[in-house]
């Protein structure tokens, strides 16, 4: 069966290079020697009009009823549709493989080539401190906090903490205080409350920040423990947003690496001496991380600089104070992540008039006034081992 098969599709080859010899159409045959680079494809050039009129000029020229509803049209329309649907897809080729363009699997495997993984590659939990007023539960117990769930542990200090079972970002937002529930009842545990944010979840590495590694580990020099290798180091540990790098910062010979979270914030200790071992543990410059032997590396927490906003708003009649304020403190934070994961230039500031344009684009405002950053209408400017982190932000009716 399968050798007549191979004749039958042979045959019908043979006979489809002879219907293109004599055919009307014009028909490039050396076309695949002449392609150097996708642009050279005539994908443009073959649209469904095209086809079209192929069809009509090769039913002339055999002869045949080319008429909706003929034998020879429905043979040929549904190759024609498909034909069609496959070249708009072939088009999309370019921008899929595209550095500048590319997204998913894609940009992964073109990662995958230069070393490079997303950081982090998953969503992360959030861990938060836990305070127990008498019997503390047992290690690995499941708590719940609102309709969230914890596992329970201690860090290397031996500080109870709480895990969670969810993953990303929106785990970053419960407020200490809030109760603790265990799965199981303790006996002599008289009550047990939320603590401190100790390590924030993060969400698994977006494409665009991602492609900015991938062009920054291409087009830098990043060879013999350099600045840019250094901050290729850094940033490719786990909670590791962004990495400013200090060359001899405390002599021949030294370098340290001032971190940033990501999600734009102070990374924890354990990020910091995650990084410190990956690098050069113990900043001996023996050579035993992946720093060259004498070279004194320091891995270093980035300082926040807090800052409160308060302002005055005259509000459209359907607006709420307190939506505004949401609104605003969420566009808020995004300037303030952008910010503090910027590669650091000197000058580089909370700008009054970046948070006045902020707060004049929200629909539900019609007009502001006594916009103070930390209680002045100045900027709030800060160094490369500092970065801004919103703190309160309150907006009123009051104004003038």
């Amino acid at each position: 069966m399968a050798e007549t098969m191979e004749k039958k599709i042979q045959k019908f080859k043979e006979a489809m290079a002879l219907m293109l010899a004599d055919s009307p159409m014009e028909v490039d045959t050396e076309i695949v020697g002449k392609l150097k680079n996708i642009e050279d494809l005539p994908l443009n050039d073959i649209t469904e009009d095209v086809l079209i009129e192929q069809f009509y000029d090769m039913g002339a020229f055999l002869n045949v009823d080319a008429r909706q509803g003929s034998i020879y049209w429905d043979a040929c329309m549904g190759s024609i549709i498909r034909t069609s649907m496959l070249l708009e897809q072939l088009k999309m080729v370019k921008e899929i493989i595209s550095l500048d363009t590319c997204t998913g699997d894609v940009l992964d495997e073109k990662m995958a080539e230069r070393g490079l993984v997303r950081n982090p590659e998953k969503p992360t939990p959030a861990t938060y401190y836990v305070n127990f007023i008498g019997q503390a539960p047992d290690l690995d117990s499941k708590m719940s906090v609102e309709e969230y769930f914890f596992i329970l542990s201690q860090d290397s200090e031996g500080r109870y903490i709480l895990i969670s079972e969810d993953m990303g970002t929106d785990m970053n937002n419960l407020a200490s205080g809030l109760k603790v529930v265990p799965e199981l009842d303790v006996d002599g545990l008289i009550a047990a409350t939320l603590g401190e944010l100790a390590i924030p979840a993060t969400d698994a590495e977006d494409d665009d920040s991602a492609r900015e590694r991938l062009k920054n580990r291409i087009s830098g020099p990043d060879e013999n423990g350099n600045k840019s290798q250094v901050r290729t180091w850094c940033e490719s540990v786990e909670g590791v947003g962004a990495a400013r790098i200090i060359p001899l910062w405390n002599g021949p010979y030294t370098v340290k690496g001032i971190l940033v979270s990501t999600t734009g914030g102070v990374p924890s200790q354990t990020v910091v001496d995650n990084v410190q071992n990956y690098i050069d543990p113990g900043c001996t410059g023996m050579g035993e991380g992946v720093a060259n032997i004498g070279q004194f590396f320091t891995a270093e927490a980035v300082e926040a600089i807090k800052v409160d906003i308060t302002v005055s708003v005259l509000k459209k009649n359907d607006a709420t104070y307190s939506g505004i304020q949401e609104g605003f403190k969420e566009l808020l934070q995004k300037y303030f992540t952008d910010m503090a994961l910027e590669e650091y230039a000197n000058g580089m500031a909370i700008r009054y008039v970046r948070v006045g344009a902020i707060l004049e684009n929200m629909d539900e405002v019609i007009d502001y006034d006594q916009l103070k950053l930390n209680g002045k209408s100045v900027n709030i400017t800060f160094t490369n081992a500092q970065v801004p982190v919103l703190g309160e932000v309150t907006v009123d009716g009051n104004i003038l």
